[in-house]
């Protein structure tokens, strides 16, 4: 017996079947109509009606958002004629059907039931779906013509690497097969077949084809069976190849401090990536205004596409003065002056003053532009006074090092001059003087779906240093610290949001009477800590009550949050727990709680929190107050 087959054309398929939710109204109805006006309701006038369904609930969205019969009051009509209400329940068994189509479900019905009411002028629709068998892929065809086959069939030494520069034709063509998504026994649905297609077209363009097209399409399918037989060809067109560099507006940044951060060349595979990278790592630089990377492929000549990179330097000097109020330091403001090309070299300079009501600071950090790697070196001094756990600390440091950034990874290593001292905030005399050479290696990796307003990922950091303290008060010795943060973001259904964060250090000296700069050692408490305690004041205490540092930390935090209302997404309140303590040794660790309601407003420049926390062993409430997220 022959089979009733139908075809779909890859330019008519998407048409044809949303044209059946949107002008359903148009196609003739081949389902069964239960509905018919009860005998006691006029004939004309206008109705109102509500319309439930009777279906899957994975389905429902789709028919809700498509159906005519919810469509047209959703545009605001309550009430309808009559005549127009049953022209729209007529329609509704062929939308329905023409709906489930772009899901796979092939044969399906539906049918319009009146329900009664009260109210001859009020109509109570439910609409009825039955559902089809899925219609999954029996077989595909991929046949590729163009460059692209045709260096597929001679030699190449190319990588197979897909990371190289340039990946095998032969390999690629096979790639192209095997990232094909509808692969046989697949369910076929419009959303699958074009996102399929996407994705080749996609890989082809990543790898130097930028006019890669579809030349043809064609899904066949087989409704009494419920299987799609699949064929397309595909035109690889031309492969393009990067041809001359040219690089405009540079003044005071030299050749030399952009040349390390190019990962392509003249004679390479033209790939939209490596040029959407070196472009995000000329902004990271912070040494321009404006980055644009472009280029015009020319069909005629595919194998030389010169590549025009457009910079804008920031001003030679740049100046901020701000105001500022954080729960660690109080109200502050900062000056802060940053230099393009210090003392006439390829450096960055900046120099920040801030002066707080708890916190003092002076600093310079000197950048390099890039450098071969690419690297940036550094070198910084800084002078800092702080007061916390009811101590005055005065912080000396001197660095010098390196950094590396990638697209998900930072990389800072260092070795560090530190002298800390310290003495009660009423008082004049030291309680400790200790001066330690470190070598110091950071380590931060963010997978987080937006970088300053993340609501889903993990962000890690970590970082280990070992050194020597000398000059002290007691005993000099060798010691070594690391510390671990590791923050999660995850969406948990209908506009909930939980966040967690856990945060581990530990010093480690061969001898336990070992001095260690009070900066190096361990404190608790405050916005990014325990929440509820001041700044710094959790950990150990001396005899007279002031503050030492710990030599290990242990602090963990778990938040939920939901926007106030759906009309102001930016705007939420949360619901958190933090517990933690920092303390001579693990087994003298004993955490300390706090928990609260607080308000999140998501602005541009990352998130604003305040917090009402309460203490649990104090038994009292503290307000916190911040901006921006911690790694």
């Amino acid at each position: 017996m022959a089979h009733t087959r139908r075809s779909f054309r890859a330019s008519q398929a998407r048409r044809s079947l949303w044209l059946v939710g949107i002008l359903g109204c148009c196609v003739v109805s081949h389902g069964t109509l239960a509905a018919t006006p009860s005998d006691d309701a006029p004939e004309t006038g206008h109705v109102t009606w509500q319309t439930d369904l009777d279906a899957p609930d994975d389905l429902k969205p789709l028919l809700d958002k498509y159906l005519d019969l919810s469509r047209f009051k959703r545009l605001g009509n309550d009430r309808i004629a009559r005549s127009e209400l049953q022209r729209l329940i007529a329609a509704t068994p062929s939308q329905v059907r023409g709906l489930l189509e772009t899901e796979g479900y092939f044969g399906s019905t539906a049918h319009v039931e009146m329900l009664a009411t009260p109210a001859v002028t009020h109509l109570h629709l439910k609409v009825h779906v039955v559902l089809g068998p899925i219609t999954r892929v029996e077989a595909f065809h991929l046949d590729v013509q163009g460059a692209l086959a045709e260096r597929a069939a001679l030699p190449t030494t190319a990588s197979v690497d897909p990371d190289a520069v340039e990946i095998a034709p032969s390999v690629l063509m096979a790639r192209l097969h095997d990232k094909w998504a509808l692969q046989p026994g697949h369910p076929f649905t419009q959303a699958s077949w074009s996102d399929a297609k996407a994705t080749l077209i996609a890989l082809l363009r990543a790898q130097g084809y930028t006019h890669a097209a579809w030349k043809s399409t064609h899904a066949q399918i087989d409704p009494i069976n419920h299987q799609a037989t699949l064929t397309l060809v595909l035109d690889s067109g031309p492969l393009y190849r990067i041809g001359r560099i040219s690089v405009n507006g540079l003044e005071h940044v030299n050749y030399d401090g952009i040349f390390p951060l190019f990962t392509f060349g003249e004679g390479e595979p033209l790939r939209e990536k490596p040029l959407l990278d070196f472009q995000d790592r000329l902004v990271k630089t912070t040494l321009f205004e404006t980055v644009g990377v472009t280029f015009n492929p020319d069909a005629n000549h595919p194998e030389s596409v010169p590549i025009t990179i457009n910079l804008r330097e920031r001003a030679l000097h740049q100046t901020t003065v701000g105001l500022g109020y954080s729960d660690n330091a109080g109200p502050r403001v900062t000056f802060e002056h940053l230099h393009q090309r210090f003392a006439n070299q390829p450096w960055q300079g900046k120099t920040k003053v801030q002066w707080g009501r708890t916190e003092q600071l002076v600093s310079l950090d000197l950048t390099s532009h890039p450098v071969l790697g690419p690297f940036r070196n550094l070198l910084s001094g800084a002078l800092s006074q702080t007061e916390a756990g009811g101590l005055v600390i005065t912080n000396e440091r001197v660095r010098v090092g390196r950094t590396q950034d990638s697209e998900r990874i930072e990389r800072l290593f260092y070795l560090e001059w530190l002298r800390a001292t310290t003495r009660p905030t009423y008082g004049t005399s030291l309680t400790d003087d200790s001066t330690s050479a470190t070598l110091n290696y950071q380590w931060v990796w963010r997978n987080l779906d937006h970088p300053i307003l993340p609501t889903q990922g993990v962000g890690l950091s970590a970082e280990a240093g070992v050194g020597r303290s000398f000059h002290t008060l007691t005993d000099s010795g060798y010691f070594s610290r690391g510390t671990l943060r590791v923050t999660g973001y995850y969406p948990l259904g209908d506009s909930w949001y939980g966040q967690g964060r856990i945060q581990l250090g530990q010093v480690f000296s061969p001898i336990p009477s070992t001095s260690v700069p009070y900066t190096l050692l361990f404190r608790a408490g405050g916005d990014e800590s325990i929440r509820g305690y001041a700044y710094q004041s959790l950990g150990p205490q001396a005899l007279d009550g002031t503050a030492i540092g710990g030599h290990v930390l242990g602090t963990t935090s778990f938040e939920i949050a939901h926007p106030f209302t759906r009309n102001t997404p930016a705007w939420w309140w949360a619901a958190f727990y933090d517990a933690g303590q920092a303390a001579v040794n693990w087994a003298a660790f004993k955490p300390d709680k706090g928990y609260g309601l607080g308000v999140r407003w998501r602005s541009p420049v990352g998130p604003l929190r305040i917090d009402l926390a309460w203490a649990e062993r104090l038994e009292r409430l503290r307000l916190h107050f911040s901006i921006g997220i911690t790694f």
